[in-house]
């Protein structure tokens, strides 16, 4: 018995070298294989920026203009996903020129800023369902809570789905009082922290806020970068404070960053969104940076163009009743109801008729 037991443990201590190198080289393989696999890469999109154009179109005196701003975005597409975006107060007029070279530039996006909320709120929705790029504004709405303009929109950039809000000043309220007559303008934190967790179900992993707030006011995008600290970036307007390179708000991680006024520069983020980290190389282009770019010639062309408000007819979906000829609801109603009446009369006449014939027969 004992000797069979011997026998056992010796046969064991020999193959046990054996099975070591087996399990040595199964490591080995796995480890190759998993080398060998694609690692997730770092997701990189460009983000470009203006705000406070105040109306400025064309490229000269200093301003980078419409044209130029075409052909930057034309250029960074050539090398990945470009964004084009406004953080506010680039209308002037009544808005409509501006709203069609913003199109004709590749706009993304853009925020209603202080100055642009002049126009009112009807002429703004009208710009809103024309323009081919969202209006954005989350918090300013009517005292029932009725949205008056997208809050926010979403788009996807190298597989990481951006959420862009926009937010305005409430200093609006006291600005124009008639304008912002029967509604609310709420705080700007406050509103975004509620939308963040609608755009975070929806699969955001990147937040950039359009902000038309200023660095001297009550409400400044450092505020808004404290109370909102999972925006990753935001974009401001309505103020004479430059933050050309951008500044990390202290005590988190978002960036905030304006530019001059009057289309002088155009701001180039180069975003880049790994698995643990996301970082943002900031720029400022201006017009002599751009010297060597040619204007894009439709854009260009389109500047110089008289412009012309487009006809009901000429809209997307609009309706073909002749110009200044509109049928009120009650006016519907009534006219519908005079036809029905003159039909069962008409009915009715006939069937008399019809059954003094029978008599007679």
């Amino acid at each position: 018995m004992k000797k069979t037991i011997l026998c056992i443990l010796l046969c064991l201590l020999l193959l046990l070298p054996a099975t070591a190198f087996a399990a040595g080289d199964r490591l080995r393989a796995a480890e190759e294989i998993l080398q060998s696999v694609p690692q997730p890469a770092a997701a990189q999109f460009t983000v470009l920026f203006t705000g406070d154009i105040n109306g400025v179109e064309k490229g000269e005196g200093g301003a980078v203009g419409f044209a130029k701003l075409r052909a930057l975005k034309a250029e960074r597409e050539m090398g990945g996903e470009t964004l084009l975006l406004d953080s506010g107060n680039a209308l002037a007029g009544d808005g409509g020129k501006t709203i069609k070279l913003m199109e004709a530039a590749g706009y993304d996006a853009a925020a209603i800023g202080t100055r642009d909320a002049a126009l009112g709120i009807e002429r703004l929705q009208e710009l809103s369902a024309r323009a081919d790029f969202p209006l954005l504004c989350a918090n300013w709405l009517r005292d029932d809570g009725e949205l008056l303009f997208d809050p926010y929109t979403i788009v996807e950039m190298d597989g990481v789905r951006v959420g862009i809000i926009g937010l305005i000043s409430p200093q609006i309220a006291k600005d124009y009082p008639e304008i912002t007559e029967n509604c609310n303008v709420y705080d700007p934190s406050g509103i975004a922290n509620i939308y963040h967790e609608e755009m975070a179900e929806k699969g955001c992993d990147y937040f950039i806020a359009l902000t038309s707030l200023g660095f001297d006011g009550e409400y400044t995008p450092r505020q808004l970068a404290k109370g909102s600290p999972w925006i990753n970036m935001i974009l401001d307007g309505n103020t004479q404070t430059l933050l050309d390179m951008g500044e990390l708000v202290e005590g988190t991680n978002v960036i905030a960053f304006n530019l001059p006024v009057d289309f002088a520069a155009v701001g180039a983020f180069a975003i880049t969104a790994g698995q643990s980290s996301i970082t943002a190389a900031p720029s400022v282009l201006r017009s002599e940076d751009l010297a060597a770019l040619k204007e894009d010639k439709a854009v260009a062309d389109l500047i110089k163009a008289p412009y012309a408000e487009p006809s009901l007819e000429d809209e997307p979906g609009g309706a073909s009743a002749p110009s200044g000829f509109h049928l009120s609801s009650r006016a519907v109603f009534v006219v519908s109801f005079l036809v029905i009446v003159a039909l069962t009369v008409v009915i009715v006449c006939l069937m008399i008729k019809k059954v003094n014939t029978i008599k007679k027969n």
